[in-house]
């Protein structure tokens, strides 16, 4: 009779996975490697997850947990816009939210070779809570798309910065400025 599966490991590899990928790039990352990092073989990694792709996809999951819930009420004020900028790309200081956004940058620039669309699906509905926010706060609808399409590619740009130059980057105050910009009715200009 086969062993029945402990519930405890699949999270547990997750986060172990999670941790190492903090100081690893993704490109040195095997199942075999994974299986020593956790101190064995390939085997649990494979019988959990089939495959190095789809342990790589549940620690993004895992990852975007932190901000699965945050939503930006259209009516919102001025502090809860901004409060929503740094919950969905700030807070890089804590290691699994830099993580987090170096993993949108390495993942989402590949993704669409393969047919995904996680960081795209993303991106869009980033854009589309900002457009919500404008357009009830007296922005024009096209001005409204335009201003958040690019206040979203600015906070990406910003989560960028953090990521290659972490030493001269403040995310959180850049963060609030945009949303400084948007409450004062300053239009990205979006390429």
């Amino acid at each position: 009779m086969p062993r029945k599966p402990d519930p405890t490991l699949k999270p547990a590899i997750i986060a172990k996975v999670a941790e190492h990928l903090q100081d690893t790039k993704l490109e040195d990352v095997s199942v075999r490697s994974l299986g020593r990092v956790l101190g064995t073989s390939a085997y649990p990694i494979v019988y959990h997850f089939g495959t190095r792709d789809s342990l790589i996809d549940a620690v993004v999951d895992h990852l975007a947990i932190a901000v699965s819930d945050v939503v930006l009420d259209p009516r919102a004020d001025d502090l809860a816009l901004a409060d929503y900028l740094i919950a969905v790309f700030g807070g890089l200081d804590d290691p699994e939210r830099s993580l987090a956004a170096r993993l949108t940058f390495e993942l989402g620039s590949v993704e669409s070779l393969d047919g995904r669309d996680r960081e795209r699906t993303f991106h869009r509905e980033q854009i589309a809570a900002i457009t919500a926010w404008c357009v009830a706060h007296g922005y024009g609808a096209s001005d409204a798309e335009r201003a958040a399409r690019g206040a979203v590619l600015a906070a990406r740009g910003i989560q960028w910065g953090a990521i290659v130059d972490r030493d001269r980057s403040d995310p959180d105050a850049a963060l609030r400025a945009i949303a400084d910009k948007l409450v004062s009715g300053v239009h990205f200009q979006a390429a």
